[in-house]
């Protein structure tokens, strides 16, 4: 049945054979329908992909996101080279300093990576952060607030037949 569908992992509208990438062993999901992405996007996308899965991340379900993030980048990537080849301001006639709209897209665009990054967990903190939450997880310790509280609370007789306590 897969080989009946378009490789999604190639720019829309192309015909090829269905290709598997994999990145240490895993399987790289392919991005959701209509992501728009080009041959320079797929690449970004793939290796977004691997340095998450290097990570020991799981990434099934954060396509859209992926896909966002990629395209965020791309246009933050080409308003940052307008940047550095026209610069970010003009004159105009009267001898007044204005931002360049390439300029104004490119810092809202930083903007947005700044945002984003953390929450697909592409920044050094949001994996140490994600490493820590995992070793809670991991080790059978719940994150309360009060555990002295709710270790009471499930100890009381007319408590301990509630599931909202375990």
């Amino acid at each position: 049945m897969d080989k009946l569908k378009p490789n999604s992992g190639h720019p829309e509208g192309k015909q090829e054979k269905l290709v598997r990438k994999t990145a240490a062993g895993i399987e790289i999901p392919q991005p959701p329908p209509g992501h728009n992405l080009d041959r320079q996007g797929m690449r970004m996308y793939d290796w977004v992909c691997e340095a998450l899965i290097s990570d020991s991340r799981q990434i099934k379900t954060a396509g859209i996101q992926l896909v966002l993030l990629v395209h965020t980048f791309l246009a933050w990537s080409q308003d940052m080279k307008l940047c550095m080849t026209q610069g970010r301001y003009a004159v105009s006639k009267e001898g007044n300093k204005y931002e360049l709209p390439h300029s104004y897209n490119e810092r809202n665009q930083r903007v947005e990576l700044k945002r984003e990054l953390p929450e697909a967990c592409l920044t050094v903190m949001s994996q140490i952060e994600a490493r820590l939450k995992e070793s809670k997880v991991l080790g059978g310790n719940q994150d309360d607030f009060w555990p002295d509280l709710i270790g009471h609370a499930k100890e009381h007789p007319s408590m301990s037949n509630d599931s909202y306590l375990q």
